[in-house]
């Protein structure tokens, strides 16, 4: 008896095979073919391949979004306070202080105005300087009033000199004191 030996073929690109299968099938949701001989193979962590897509690679996330996970079919937004500002983000970036990202999926931070800041390291808001601080440009943090001036309001880009006769006791001063 004749026998024939059969060959083994690599699959197309964006199509797999399992062992021992005779034909190519495309390659599920968050993977792509290529793997090793066209197997499909999950996508890297900040990429995706969503399902339908027959492709040979996994899609980088777009800019404003991340994917932490190996595997995934998307991606995920950068929260509110975050920012993604190139494309095939693992994570986001925390908007520094005085900058903020109010939505979802933001691709930048705001600078937040003059005689505001934000509280901490990813911010979704900005809030006023309070009474004894400062902000003279958009994007910087909150400082105290140096010696010899003075803030009584809150959400300031500036302090004022003490009056003379007054005093200001130290720095960060809301209120001067007349001796009598």
């Amino acid at each position: 008896k004749d026998s024939k030996a059969e060959t083994c073929e690599n699959c197309p690109s964006g199509y797999g095979a399992g062992k021992a299968s005779v034909s190519c099938q495309g390659c599920p949701a968050g993977e792509a073919g290529i793997g090793d001989h066209g197997t499909c193979a999950k996508c890297l962590k900040g990429q995706y391949r969503s399902g339908g897509m027959n492709s040979s690679s996994c899609d980088n996330c777009p800019e404003g979004y991340y994917q932490d996970t190996k595997g995934q079919a998307s991606c995920l937004p950068c929260l509110p306070g975050e920012f993604g500002n190139v494309t095939g983000l693992n994570s986001c970036h925390k908007c520094d202080l005085g900058k903020v990202s109010v939505s979802s999926n933001a691709s930048r931070c705001s600078n937040c105005p003059a005689g505001q800041s934000s509280d901490a390291k990813g911010s979704a808001k900005c809030t006023l300087c309070g009474a004894g601080q400062f902000s003279n440009t958009s994007g910087s943090t909150c400082k105290a009033c140096p010696r010899g001036f003075y803030q009584e309001s809150s959400g300031k880009s500036y302090c004022v000199r003490t009056p003379p006769g007054a005093i200001v006791l130290s720095r960060g001063a809301a209120k001067v004191q007349v001796p009598r």
